[in-house]
């Protein structure tokens, strides 16, 4: 995963600015900041739909979908 650091940093360095990171940065930094973006998106959509508790379960019980 994307370090938020990392990210930071990126970001600083092209002044907080999506457009002068799309046309000036380089395809690493542009997929690294969209990664980081999507791994944080995904994250609140998890946790805003209890998927980590029902993950838990998955790992926890015989990897069944109905032992939450």
């Amino acid at each position: 995963m994307t370090t938020k650091e990392e990210v930071k940093r990126i970001i600083d360095k092209y002044n907080e600015s999506f457009s002068e990171l799309s046309n000036n940065g380089t395809a690493k930094e542009f997929k690294t900041v969209m990664k980081y973006i999507a791994d944080q998106a995904n994250k609140r959509q998890r946790q805003l739909v209890g998927w980590k508790r029902l993950r838990k379960g998955l790992k926890n019980k015989n990897n069944s979908l109905y032992s939450c």
